[in-house]
């Protein structure tokens, strides 16, 4: 049995619906990512679960028992529902110490003195703060601050802990290090996570599954990352993951052709024949499975001409003009190297490794020859 299971939710503020008709399931133990743009309601969704807002219609129910209901009217209080929140500006409370605010959620529950505190201290131990039990939030950093939400999260609750947005307001280098922390400590004592975020790469560090909410609040797809990453399940999903390149295509008798602006047609080499049907159609490319051809070197269905190299440190980006259309290709520094950096304004060649062909829209601009 799901430990949490959402039926047909519905959320609306008068006529806004911000959420309609989503139904999720999420498995005892697993670390769920819930990812999808600014105001998808990802944030509504994981306020409806907590019970900071009532659904509108549906069913939420948590181990079995219901605990939001349009009909019959159920509502049973978020500090009931025995659910650990960490909210992304921490919520800290500043004239507490680390330990107050950490013990805070068992005193309001009355838990006995004793068994407060040695579930406080071992919860400040699992994220590493024991030693600064009796500092002031403002003496931690935003780490540190962090970590007390965590634990504070923890003692709430040992089964289920919802993450709204965690780590962002991070440096580059504490959210790796804190989304590792995360998973790490998911794993260790078993507590189910959900995670709610706009941030695609934390989100397949640290999940079992993904769970891919466009701007209409409707899911698009659910799957473990590299499933949702090696095969979307549309064009929206392809284009929201990472950086991609689409191009226009078009039907060659049994094969397909890339569209210059010229009208000219590139024969496409793919794996496998697409399911999709019509005769314009649009092929995705990640920048990391394009490979470029220096001038003089053999290879490349595609010609080109570089207009844009920049250097990354561990990579180059570069955005090679091909056929009227710009194509951005990713390549190693050291393969970069090897090879010898190709100049802005170089001819090249360009191929294309594992395409993916969908269907455009009737009047997308780039068939208007």
């Amino acid at each position: 049995m799901p430990i949490v299971s959402m039926k047909d939710i519905t959320v609306q503020y008068g006529k806004n619906v911000v959420i309609e008709g989503l139904s999720l399931d999420v498995e005892r133990g697993e670390n769920l990512a819930v990812v999808g743009p600014s105001s998808c309601g990802k944030t509504t969704l994981m306020r409806a679960l907590c019970g900071f807002i009532k659904i509108s219609s549906g069913e939420i129910t948590l181990n079995g028992v219901t605990v939001s209901s349009a009909s019959p009217r159920v509502t049973v209080a978020p500090e009931k529902r025995n659910i650990g929140v960490v909210f992304q500006d921490y919520a800290v409370w500043p004239h507490f110490t680390v330990f107050e605010n950490i013990v805070y959620p068992l005193r309001r529950r009355k838990v006995p003195k004793n068994e407060a505190k040695e579930r406080a201290m071992a919860a400040m131990a699992l994220v590493k703060m024991a030693e600064f039990a009796d500092r002031l939030p403002s003496q931690l950093s935003g780490g540190q601050q962090q970590r007390v939400a965590l634990a504070r999260a923890l003692v709430s609750s040992s089964e289920l802990i919802v993450l709204d947005e965690p780590i962002t307001n991070l440096d580059a280098k504490l959210r790796e290090e804190m989304a590792y922390e995360i998973r790490n400590l998911q794993k260790t004592i078993g507590v189910t996570v959900i995670y709610i975020t706009h941030d695609q790469e934390t989100a397949m560090t640290i999940s079992d599954r993904m769970v891919i909410m466009d701007r209409q609040g409707y899911i698009r797809q659910i799957g473990a990352p590299e499933d949702v990453w090696n095969n979307p399940a549309d064009r929206w999903v392809y284009s929201f993951l990472g950086v991609s390149n689409f191009l226009p295509a078009v039907r060659a008798g049994d094969g397909f052709c890339l569209l210059t602006a010229e009208g000219e047609k590139t024969p496409l080499s793919l794996d496998a024949a697409p399911s999709c049907r019509g005769e314009k159609l649009l092929m995705a490319s990640r920048p990391t499975t394009v490979k470029i051809f220096r001038e003089g070197e053999v290879g490349g269905a595609a010609r080109g001409v570089v207009e844009r190299v920049t250097y990354l440190g561990h990579q180059f980006d570069y955005f090679i003009n091909v056929g009227g259309h710009t194509v951005r290709v990713q390549e190693d520094s050291l393969e970069a190297f090897g090879r010898g950096v190709p100049e802005e304004g170089s001819p090249c060649g360009v191929e294309f490794l594992t395409p993916a062909l969908y269907e455009a829209e009737a009047d997308d601009p780039r068939f208007a020859l």
